[in-house]
């Protein structure tokens, strides 16, 4: 059975179970859910069931469709996705579950795909650090420059180029989740929390100037975030690059733990 919702309240209330007992692997489907008042091609939310199986699938403007579930439920979903002509240019969940469902989409949709990011997530119950000299709250004298690094770093990261007055917005209104670090009277390290809900916070945006990266600052930063998520009685958590071993060291050496892998694919149409 297929179930398609008409707004992301319906859907958060009829899914809130799943999204309960699975809360890292469906952090993205509360994120975005919330923000869809009246689905439509580009932005819906559909759940297939077989008896106790399920898999669930969000996507929302222009960010990848998150994916979620029982593999086996993937041609089903497929076909009704190009029946419905949805529209979505990337996917973002388990590999196995988006191979499965792209297995299928790409033979009737005559297009192919290329895994555009490979991460893991992450989970810290227990901070096995202490060391946060030198740690500040942003103010909005900082604003300026977080947002120029901002932009420099979405560059390095993921290639994208950002416009500073959007990046300049969304950093006033994160402004006090922001931890940065100076060197010589500059911001040289920096990192936030986002999507944060009644029991998640993410530790994200974690950048460091090229010239003072090994010097620990990251690590410092990293470590007074997550000492404060703990402290609020939250779960803290963050995405990891597959291919990035230098990082993954320092999140291990704070205490995170891996839980789940995450793939984000590309469609080539």
């Amino acid at each position: 059975m297929i179930t398609i919702y008409k707004s992301g309240r319906q859907f958060l209330s009829d899914n809130k179970d799943v999204l309960t007992n699975y809360p890292l692997e469906t952090v993205f489907f509360k994120a975005n859910a919330k923000y869809i008042e009246q689905t439509n091609s580009n932005n819906f939310l559909i759940k297939v069931t077989d008896g106790n199986k399920f898999l669930i699938a969000v996507h929302n403007a222009d960010y990848p469709m998150v994916l979620f579930g029982d593999k086996s439920l993937c041609v089903e979903f497929a076909r009704k996705a190009y029946q419905l002509q949805l529209t979505f240019n990337k996917l973002l969940g388990a590999k196995d579950t988006c191979e499965s469902f792209l297995n299928e989409y790409e033979k009737i949709a005559k297009c192919s795909s290329v895994i555009n990011h490979a991460m893991d997530i992450m989970r810290c119950d227990k901070v096995l650090t202490d060391n946060v000299d030198g740690v500040e709250t942003a103010t909005e004298k900082d604003i300026d420059e977080l947002a120029e690094l901002s932009v420099v770093f979405t560059k390095e990261a993921l290639g994208d180029d950002l416009d500073i007055s959007e990046v300049k917005n969304s950093i006033c209104n994160y402004l006090a989740n922001f931890r940065l670090i100076r060197c010589d009277g500059k911001i040289v390290s920096f990192a936030t929390k986002k999507r944060e809900t009644e029991n998640l916070a993410c530790v994200t945006d974690v950048y460091t100037l090229p010239a003072y990266r090994g010097q620990g600052l990251s690590c410092k930063i990293i470590t007074a975030l997550t000492k404060q998520i703990i402290a609020s009685e939250k779960l803290p958590y963050l995405f990891v690059d597959k291919t990035n071993p230098v990082s993954n060291h320092l999140y291990t050496k704070i205490g995170y733990t891996y839980v789940v892998a995450q793939y984000e694919i590309k469609l080539i149409r």
